[in-house]
C-alpha cells in the first residue's frame, strides 16, 4: 500500500515530534502493509508551520531516509508537503515554493474547515489554472461538504481529486465525517485514502484495519483502487480517470 498524507518527518510541525516517534510511525506502517509514505508536514501556514520547499526542507527529508537504512526499516519515504490554502496560493505556486507529492503536478491541499465553498472553488481554479493538479486533503471534514456534499462531486468534476482519512471511516472525526465518509465511499467520490498520521500513539500510520474495512465494505476493487492504483498513479505523475456520482438530493444531508 501507499500512504500520500503522513506527518512523519520529526519536529516540523504537529505531526511527530522526535525521531523516535517517526522510527515508531515507519514500523507501524510497515506492519500494516505500507510499502511507501509520502511525508506530507504542514506548510504555507504563516507564523506557525510554514515549511516551503528550501535545500533546510529538503535536507529534513534526507535525513529521515538516510536513518531509515541505518535501522534496517524497508519504508520508501517520498517527498511532499500538506498545503494549507491562502489568498496568495497563486502567487505561492508560481515562486515554486510549493511542492507536489513526491514533486508531481498533485498537489496536496487543504482549506480551513469552516472555509466558504465559493473561496474553496476559487483556490481550486488557481492550482488548475497554474498547471497543477489539486488533491483535496479530507474533504468529508469541511463543513460545506458535510452540510451539501455534492460540491465534491462538483470538484472532481473540475479536474480535482479527493483523498479521504482513515480515521473518518472510524468516527475519530466526529459523526458527519463518518456519515460523509460514507456516502463519499457509497458515490465513488473518493480518489485515494490515507493516514494523515500524527504519532506512533493516535492517528498512526497504521492501514492494516483500513484495508480490513474497506475489503469489507466496498470490495476488492475499489480497495485496490484506494489503496494502492491511484496513489501510485499520483506519485507517479500519470493521469486518474474522473470518478464519482452526484449524491442524490436531500432537504438535509447531515449537519
Amino acid at each position: 500500500m501507499i500512504d500520500l498524507h503522513a506527518h512523519i518527518l520529526p519536529g516540523l510541525d504537529d505531526g511527530s515530534e522526535s525521531m523516535e516517534d517517526s522510527l515508531d510511525m515507519a514500523e507501524l506502517s510497515l506492519e500494516g502493509g505500507v510499502d511507501i509514505v509520502v511525508a506530507t508536514p504542514h506548510s504555507n501556514q504563516a507564523g506557525r508551520f510554514e515549511n516551503y520547499d528550501t535545500e533546510e526542507f529538503r535536507n529534513e527529508y534526507r535525513n529521515f531516509c538516510r536513518r531509515l537504512e541505518e535501522e534496517g526499516l524497508p519504508l520508501k519515504i517520498l517527498p511532499g508537503m500538506e498545503i494549507f490554502a491562502s489568498d496568495d496560493l497563486k502567487e505561492r505556486l508560481s515562486g515554486g515554493s510549493l511542492m507536489g507529492l513526491n514533486d508531481s503536478d498533485y498537489y496536496l491541499v487543504e482549506f480551513p474547515f469552516d472555509a466558504d465553498p465559493y473561496w474553496i472553488g476559487d483556490r481550486l481554479e488557481e492550482i488548475l489554472e497554474a498547471g497543477k493538479i489539486p488533491l483535496i486533503a479530507h474533504p468529508e471534514r469541511y463543513f460545506c461538504t458535510q452540510d451539501y456534499p455534492p460540491l465534491i462531486y462538483q470538484w472532481l468534476q473540475m479536474g480535482c481529486f479527493t483523498q479521504m482519512n482513515k480515521g473518518s471511516v472510524f468516527g475519530r472525526f466526529g459523526r458527519y465525517a463518518a456519515q460523509l465518509a460514507d456516502l463519499m465511499l457509497r458515490n465513488d467520490l473518493a480518489t485515494c485514502m490515507a493516514s494523515d498520521a500524527h504519532s506512533p500513539y493516535a492517528r498512526t500510520t497504521y492501514l492494516g484495519d483500513l484495508r480490513e474495512y474497506l475489503l469489507d465494505h466496498v470490495g476488492d476493487e475499489m480497495t485496490y483502487r484506494l489503496l494502492e492504483e491511484n496513489p501510485g498513479r499520483i506519485i507517479q505523475n500519470r493521469s486518474i480517470a474522473v470518478h464519482g456520482r452526484r449524491p442524490e438530493r436531500k432537504k438535509h444531508f447531515f449537519r
